[in-house]
């Protein structure tokens, strides 16, 4: 028997060299990607699966290099500019689900880089290798043929009973994690039950004379990252308009940072109940601010130069839909035109008789950047690079501001600018929504005008003296500031998530981009 599978061995030598050559070449990009030590040792036996396959069935173990050559590309991708310090792209897949083509399209441009292209090369040039096994290697195994069957179908028994079976591994549990998000009604699902449970919960209705202002603009920009700004000390005269509002004594300058580096999840957090550490029940079971000054009789308004979100787009729309009147001023995200359209819809609503509150979102700086201002309403006439482009769409925004702040400054008006997160600027790497995060992306505006004298005003910005607000209770400082709510219930928590609620952070321990 020995003497048998000695002489198969040297017989099929040339064939066995270039398997275990491809299972190599197939299975280190994973390795190198790997992010911890329990998922590198399930690929040490997918590659001892690898070199296992092709003693007894060619075409499984091509099905197998193909697989995961290409999931090499997605994982690749995705810790090259994201990070992949837990073996789980569920998060991306669902954002790039929940994302409309034409936003899919401008990312591709945006961040596909010469790495990606490196990779793609790499898995061709393996796939290449493939090919000519399959072409112009055989083999003649008899007794290995039936060892190795074996040996392969004892260890998949052996460790289909283990606690994560390879199954659940990426990169084998990609597929099915395609198909669930694909399928899912989950968000559908959080639309109806939360529709069912608000109209179970009444909203208290506060006398008139604590709604000191007429009227109430909310401006959420888009990807602002505050070390970008003026009045946060950047070097760069980017908001020109605040500055002057500041000088004036008028204008309250917070240190605030986000919930959630991720739009889908700080916006609803910044205008319900929801939070960090409860997320899910809390957005289900509460109102928005715009219901609540609706009740208050305020006309409300969510006026949106974004497009709706995709697919399962219900966080947002559910929210909107709270507004007595609703204007998404794109039906594609690639159609979005700068933010002077925002001001048209102002114009046309604007009644200066009734109370109002806006939800005015913004565009901002969601990249690309240079799509994000007008040649002549910038700083830098021909940007050479990501950080003036950025510069630019941070002082178009101020211009934006100062519009808004010129129809309504007769008024009693209360006009509060936030971001929905930060973002990263640096010419290796720019964008939201990485893991591990950084702080860029949780550094954001919040800046506050008020029209009249409020004490509550200055009790705010004392209290931020003693360390930065996290924006997961903005509602509540919002309804406190207006006279809609007594409670301003501040935040100052450091726990914010990246990606998605299970991933919580602490802000103090995580770093700014280098």
């Amino acid at each position: 028997m020995n003497n048998i599978i000695k002489k198969e061995l040297y017989t099929n030598k040339t064939y066995i060299y270039l398997s275990i050559l491809i299972s190599i070449l197939t299975i280190l990009p994973q390795f190198v990607f790997s992010p911890s030590i329990e998922h590198s040792i399930y690929l040490i036996i997918t590659f001892v699966l690898l070199v296992i396959l092709p003693k007894f069935s060619k075409i499984l173990f091509s099905i197998f290099i193909i697989f995961i050559n290409l999931s090499n590309i997605i994982i690749g991708h995705i810790s090259l500019h994201w990070g992949y310090n837990v073996a789980d792209i569920s998060p991306r897949i669902e954002v790039a689900v929940l994302s409309p083509t034409s936003e899919s399209t401008e990312y591709i441009s945006t961040y596909i880089s010469y790495m990606d292209f490196s990779i793609i090369l790499y898995v061709g040039l393996n796939l290449f290798l493939l090919y000519k096994f399959l072409m112009h290697s055989k083999h003649s195994f008899k007794v290995i043929k039936i060892i190795a069957l074996g040996v392969f179908t004892s260890i998949i028994i052996a460790i289909s009973f283990y606690k994560n079976p390879i199954k659940n591994i990426e990169p084998f549990s990609i597929p099915d994690k395609i198909i669930r998000i694909v399928k899912n009604k989950e968000f559908e699902q959080h639309t109806l039950e939360r529709s069912n449970n608000l109209s179970k919960i009444k909203i208290k209705i506060v006398d008139k004379k604590n709604l000191i202002y007429d009227k109430v603009i909310v401006v959420m920009g888009e990807s602002v990252n505050k070390h970008h700004m003026s009045i946060y000390d950047y070097k760069i005269k980017t908001t020109p308009f605040l500055a002057s509002l500041k000088k004036l004594d008028k204008l309250y300058i917070f240190n605030a940072i986000a919930p959630s580096n991720q739009t889908m999840y700080s916006v609803p957090i910044n205008l319900t109940k929801a939070n960090v550490h409860n997320y899910l029940d809390l957005y289900l079971h509460s109102y928005s601010i715009l219901s609540e000054f609706k009740v208050n009789n305020y006309t409300t308004y969510w006026i949106s130069n974004q497009a709706r979100v995709g697919k399962y787009d219900s966080i947002t729309s559910a929210m909107a839909n709270e507004a007595n009147i609703q204007i998404f001023a794109n039906s594609k995200h690639s159609d979005a035109k700068t933010d002077d359209v925002v001001l048209d819809y102002l114009d046309k609503f604007h009644k200066k008789q009734t109370k109002e509150m806006y939800l005015v979102h913004l565009m901002g700086s969601h990249s690309s950047y240079n799509k994000r201002y007008t040649e002549d309403l910038s700083i830098f006439k021909k940007a050479q690079n990501i950080d003036e482009e950025y510069d630019n769409s941070i002082y178009y925004t101020d211009y934006i501001l100062s519009q808004i702040y010129n129809k309504f400054k007769d008024e009693k008006l209360l006009l509060i600018y936030l971001s929905d997160h930060g973002e990263i600027i640096n010419s290796q790497r720019h964008g939201h929504g990485f893991l591990p995060p950084y702080k860029d992306e949780y550094d954001v505006p919040f800046v506050i005008y008020s029209s009249i004298k409020n004490p509550r005003l200055d009790e705010l910005y004392k209290e931020n003296k003693k360390g930065y607000f996290n924006l997961e209770n903005f509602n509540y400082i919002t309804n406190y500031i207006s006279g809609i709510s007594d409670e301003n219930n501040i935040s100052y928590s450091s726990n914010i998530f990246a990606l998605e609620p299970k991933n919580i952070f602490n802000y103090n321990n995580i770093e700014f981009y280098k």
